[in-house]
């Protein structure tokens, strides 16, 4: 891929990364910060990228991944708001409730296990999205949800009183 591709990449697929960052961030200037750490880090791979029609999966998860270690590190850091994010208007609060509880368990998962769980639970994607954007098996996504719901049953039953 040459910087031009790159440059190309951006201008067509940096807002369809902006939101895909604001919407696991919850935050829009966190969400600039990520998108640009995203394509620094595919300038930084651009000899290992893939071609430019595979490209944006590749993009795609390292916007994910890095959005996730983010919140991951967020735990570690006090960060004082003033606000609380805005949540869509066509959210259920039923919904909601499930999604931050996806959000707590999969917090307490494996790394390998998260980005599964968080594009399945959190995103609505189906297992063969979910494949192609990780650059995985869907048995791989299967399985991968399979640990990750068996470790989220041992823990609910463990929180319930």
């Amino acid at each position: 891929m040459t910087a031009a591709e790159l440059e190309r990449l951006f201008r067509t697929y940096g807002p369809l990364i902006h939101e895909r960052c604001r919407r696991i961030l919850g935050d829009g200037a966190a969400a600039d910060d990520a998108t640009q750490e995203t394509f620094v880090r595919v300038h930084r791979h651009l000899a290992e990228a893939p071609n430019v029609d595979e490209a944006v999966p590749w993009i795609y998860r390292i916007a994910t991944n890095y959005c996730l270690n983010e919140l991951r590190d967020r735990g570690k850091r006090a960060e004082p708001t003033d606000t609380l994010p805005e949540i869509a208007d066509d959210l259920s609060e039923a919904r909601l409730a499930d999604a931050q509880l996806a959000r707590a368990l999969i917090d307490r998962v494996p790394a390998k296990l998260r980005a599964c769980a968080y594009l399945t639970y959190v995103d609505g994607l189906t297992q063969d999205e979910v494949a192609k954007v990780l650059g995985i098996s869907r048995r791989s996504v299967v399985n991968h949800l399979a640990d990750f719901l068996a470790r989220a049953r041992k823990f609910v039953a463990r929180s319930e009183p």
